[in-house]
């Protein structure tokens, strides 16, 4: 893969992510836009919802998007995620009625899984173990700069309510042009054919069984994610005592550490090392979970998301890069299969975080940092599967497509 169809690639990843995010500090908002009565319990529970949907789409559209991938090329798939998802942006920052918000996020979350898992996958195709470590950091650190960036807009955005009828349309409209960007980006790509020997191709369409820990483990670090996410702006309201401001800058300040915790990829490649951290990664993420679950306003916040952020930073890079070196050739379905996974454990962490939040308050935070430990123990009881990593490729094998690996 040549560095410009890399940095093309980690443009799409970057769009989706960013839209992503830039919802997030506004899901209160995009509640009382569309007239929903305000009481806490009914206030909490759409909100988790509204996540929930967005990671449910993923989960029934990412394995198709992948099988598809494997089938059709990376660079058309992602294309069609990248227009579908700047529709689903426009449709979002018009919406007045609760359904239309709903059906907004459930379209965002069906064309974001033609992107991520893709990428990933495309990226999962690099046949040398060190380039394909530093070239999954970089993409997992894009991806992570759009969850940086996007708060980042809307906060700014929230300082001018005068300009395109508030911070929610704001940021909507702000997601569809960064997502139409990345698709001219895209589509200026060449997709040449990629010259590869018959039985290459054979073993390319065999599909590979993620070990069954893999998919626990990503669906767990995803749940408390989901959790997260919901929980934190609606505590904001309440016992944190934050703004909208504030609440952005917390997701700024977790998507920075998050970003700097990916490095771990570029120094540790051997596996056995790589499960360690996981345990070590996932203790760092239940910490911080406890001490956000009994923080005071301003300055414990901050430490709190700190642990969460370097803790999540560091696990789910490392899911990301062994489902990699497991993943064969069928790298589409394989990703897809993970995300789908990644996906329905954010989804339920949604649902949960607003739900539990009506029920639990505050302390929906040790509900997650209990999930973290399970997270811990799985982590250290995984064993990869030896068998078929490490091989490096014959060299008619290496002669990838730009995007299409």
């Amino acid at each position: 893969m040549t560095p410009p169809a890399f940095w093309v690639l980690c443009s799409a990843a970057f769009a989706t992510a960013f839209g992503y995010g830039a919802i997030m500090p506004v899901l209160p908002a995009v509640l009382e836009r569309v007239g929903l009565d305000a009481s806490q319990d009914a206030s909490s529970w759409h909100a988790g919802a509204l996540g929930g949907l967005y990671m449910l789409a993923i989960v029934v559209c990412a394995p198709l998007w992948g099988v598809l991938s494997d089938r059709f090329g990376r660079r058309n798939i992602i294309a069609a995620g990248l227009a579908g998802s700047a529709l689903a942006f426009v449709l979002s920052a018009a919406a007045t009625s609760l359904v239309v918000a709903y059906a907004a996020r459930g379209l965002a979350g069906a064309f974001a899984a033609a992107v991520l898992p893709v990428a990933a996958a495309a990226t999962a195709g690099i046949m040398e173990e060190k380039e394909r470590a530093r070239k999954f950091a970089g993409l997992s650190a894009t991806i992570l700069l759009g969850y940086f960036v996007g708060p980042a807009v809307t906060a700014w955005l929230a300082t001018m309510p005068e300009m395109l009828s508030g911070p929610v349309a704001g940021s909507q409209y702000a997601s569809a042009a960064i997502t139409l960007l990345a698709l001219a980006a895209v589509a200026f790509v060449p997709d040449r054919p990629v010259d590869v020997p018959a039985e290459v191709r054979e073993r390319r369409e065999t599909p590979h069984r993620l070990p069954i820990h893999l998919l626990l483990l990503n669906f767990t670090a995803l749940l408390g994610i989901g959790m997260f996410e919901v929980a934190l702006p609606l505590g904001a309201r309440g016992t944190l005592q934050l703004d909208a401001a504030a609440v952005s800058l917390l997701f700024v300040e977790c998507s920075a550490l998050m970003i700097v915790a990916q490095g771990v990829l570029l120094v540790v490649h051997d596996r056995e090392r790589l499960r360690h951290l996981l345990t070590a990664g996932f203790v760092c993420y239940g910490a911080g979970l406890l001490l956000l679950a009994g923080t005071v306003p301003m300055l414990s916040p901050f430490l709190a998301v700190g642990f969460v952020a370097a803790g999540s930073g560091i696990v789910l890079p490392v899911i990301g890069y062994l489902a990699a070196l497991e993943a064969g050739q069928a790298a589409g379905a394989t990703f897809g299969t993970l995300v789908a996974a990644g996906s329905l454990g954010q989804a339920a962490g949604s649902f949960a975080g607003g739900a539990g939040y009506a029920n639990l308050g505050i302390q929906i935070f040790t509900a997650a940092a209990l999930a973290m430990g399970l997270g811990a123990v799985l982590g250290a009881r995984y064993r990869p599967l030896s068998s078929r990593v490490g091989v490096q490729s014959r060299p008619q094998e290496r002669r990838t497509a730009e995007i299409n690996d």
